[in-house]
């Protein structure tokens, strides 16, 4: 059994995820495997994913949460690291991760920070300031108060204990539903060094059409409405 599984949820996805397959080749940690939850694609992801060796599993018409619970369960190892197809990985991602929970039998998840590239200035200020302001409440408090869903790791068992992903649940679900269960199980360890390169090309919008129709109406007003109806009310599609 290998010690990681690295779940990558996908959905027509040839532009990107070979870049990130090429990097989790790189990694200096090896005892780990690759799991592609597919939701259906029509180009050349599932082919591209196969060529690198990974596992894969298709759930037709599923949304974040249903491709990420497919893949967890699907998954082998101990350590979920949960991760995104159009994001490269430092070469030391997976041996960071493999670290923190080596080091502490009480940590049950494992975060960090972000970059974008190919954005405009002001999402990528806005990312800095953002993961700015985690990193300070972390070494303040001890307290994480948010996790991205492409840098998050965490104990399978837990979380499989925990009910595994809210699959009512759409964006936001695999990130802050996640957050506010686990937290209750264990210690979450933020490390800085955790720092995946991620697309920016969803940003390619202006500041305002950004705030109030992608952060508030579909992330925030989905998230909300789907905790209080059981079931994601807000159609929004992510960019490809």
């Amino acid at each position: 059994m290998p010690k990681i599984s690295v779940v990558i949820p996908t959905l027509n996805e040839e532009k990107y995820l070979k870049f990130t397959l090429e990097s989790f080749k790189k990694q200096t940690f090896t005892d780990f495997e690759l799991v592609i939850s597919d939701g259906g694609s029509k180009d050349k992801t599932l082919e591209i994913a196969k060529k690198y060796g990974a596992e894969t599993i298709v759930v037709p018409h599923s949304n974040i949460c249903l491709a990420r619970e497919a893949g967890l369960k699907m998954g082998r190892g101990e350590i979920i690291v949960c991760a995104d197809a159009d994001t490269f990985y430092p070469e030391n991602h997976l041996e960071e991760v493999a670290y923190e929970f080596k080091k502490d039998n009480h940590v049950v998840a494992v975060s960090g920070k972000a970059k974008l590239v190919n954005a405009p200035k002001w999402a990528t200020f806005i990312w800095d300031l953002i993961y700015r302001t985690i990193e300070i409440v972390y070494k303040l408090t001890g307290i994480i108060i948010y996790v991205n869903a492409f840098n998050l790791a965490y104990k399978r068992k837990v979380f499989l204990e925990l009910g595994g992903y809210n699959t009512k649940l759409d964006w936001g679900g695999d990130e802050l539903d996640v957050l506010a269960r686990i937290k209750k199980r264990g210690k979450i360890i933020y490390n800085s060094q955790l720092l995946p390169l991620t697309d920016g090309r969803r940003y390619n919008i202006n500041f305002f059409t950004f705030l109030f129709k992608h952060l508030l109406y579909y992330y925030w007003l989905n998230y909300i409405l789907a905790k209080i109806f059981g079931k994601s009310v807000i159609s929004a599609k992510p960019v490809r």
